[in-house]
């Protein structure tokens, strides 16, 4: 996902305009990565890695998904459609 989607310069562009983006690396912190674990299993039943985690600018989490691609296919939202969606709301 790093590759297809974070380091893509559209995909870039989208988020950078829409989020404050943080990438929380698991190992070096497993207390922070658990809560967001947690969240993910509230929202969705399940969780995984690459994990996605959006919030308000009130920190309260509202969406996630364990793989978010690039494009949408096979019935899963890619990033393509998903942040504008989501900035439009």
């Amino acid at each position: 996902m790093e590759h297809e989607s974070f380091m893509d310069e559209d995909v870039a562009k989208l988020m950078n305009d829409a989020f404050i983006n943080i990438k929380v690396d698991r190992e070096e912190r497993p207390d922070i990565d658990g809560v967001y674990m947690a969240v993910s299993q509230m929202l969705t039943g399940g969780g995984g890695w690459p994990l996605t985690i959006i919030m308000t600018p009130e920190k309260k989490p509202f969406y996630a998904a364990t793989y978010v691609p690039k494009e949408s296919r096979f019935g899963v939202v890619g990033m393509l459609d998903l942040v504008p969606r989501i900035n439009d709301y």
